[in-house]
């Protein structure tokens, strides 16, 4: 892929162990990387943790390849009546795409049924579950790595919209056909798996646009507007979106987790604008 001439971006590579141990010179590369691009890769080896997801996602691709394969029937099905305009729990098709949002209070809520969940994904439920938990407490890792003053608006006791999401993004036969997704992430952390060349993001000190491949046993991460917020600019929401480099239709599966603010916090900032 490298060979056929297409921009890539080279972020830097976080270890997640070694923040664990609070390793200066990681902790100085996090804090550029947050500040510079916003964008950066997680490295999930040799941490306990991290190597749970890792070893769990395997499993959990077959099952969402498996789920959304299914007739569009069937999926309409698991759309949620039941949540906030602004929420994308349940099933959702958009444009171009397919998700199933789980939230994480509703992961770890005590004595809570997963009778609304489709059987596929009641069948590996330990797997999700211990996913989420993983993905959860590498972004707590990384946000007070950052500042504690950050992890206090995202206690894991406290409502808030966090979820993971299992996502459905098709390449398309002709890449003059794909559809402008830029954007930039309303949450706090975006944490994401996908197999495919397919995130393309603006780099600032550029301002040129370059795909970031995929990397073997790494999570891709990207500061989101909630934390930009809090840090009071110094850390960066980069632009970014789904796409292609080339022509070629192919089915694109993605496992994103969204660490997103206390609903509190969201209601303040709601109420003061």
């Amino acid at each position: 892929m490298a060979d056929r001439s297409i921009p890539i971006a080279q972020p830097s590579i976080i270890s997640l162990a070694k923040l664990r141990l609070k390793d200066s010179g990681e902790l100085a590369l996090l804090d550029k990387a947050a500040s510079n691009t916003g964008l950066f890769y997680l490295d999930l080896r040799g941490d306990a943790e991290g190597e749970r997801v890792l070893a769990h996602l395997p499993d959990i691709y077959a099952v969402v390849e498996k789920y959304f394969s299914q007739p569009k029937e069937a999926k309409a099905k698991d759309t949620r009546f039941d949540i906030k305009a602004s929420q994308d729990l349940g099933y959702k098709r958009g444009y171009g795409s397919e998700s199933f949002e789980i939230s994480r209070d509703e992961v770890t809520s005590a004595g809570a049924s997963i009778s609304h969940l489709p059987q596929l994904f009641q069948d590996v439920w330990n797997k999700i579950t211990e996913i989420s938990a993983g993905c959860d407490g590498a972004c707590l890792m990384l946000l007070n790595s950052l500042s504690t003053a950050y992890a206090v608006h995202h206690r894991a006791d406290q409502p808030s919209d966090t979820g993971l999401k299992l996502v459905l993004h098709p390449s398309l036969a002709k890449l003059s056909d794909a559809p402008d997704t830029t954007h930039t992430d309303s949450g706090t952390l975006t944490l994401l798996f996908y197999k495919d060349w397919s995130i393309h993001a603006l780099l600032p000190d550029t301002n040129l646009w370059a795909f970031t491949p995929p990397l073997e046993g790494c999570a891709l991460v990207n500061i989101a507007n909630s934390l930009q917020r809090l840090s009071g600019g110094r850390l960066h929401s980069p632009k970014h979106g789904v796409t292609q480099p080339f022509d070629g239709a192919k089915n694109r599966y993605y496992l994103s987790y969204f660490l997103r603010p206390e609903t509190v916090l969201i209601e303040k900032w709601d109420a003061a604008e």
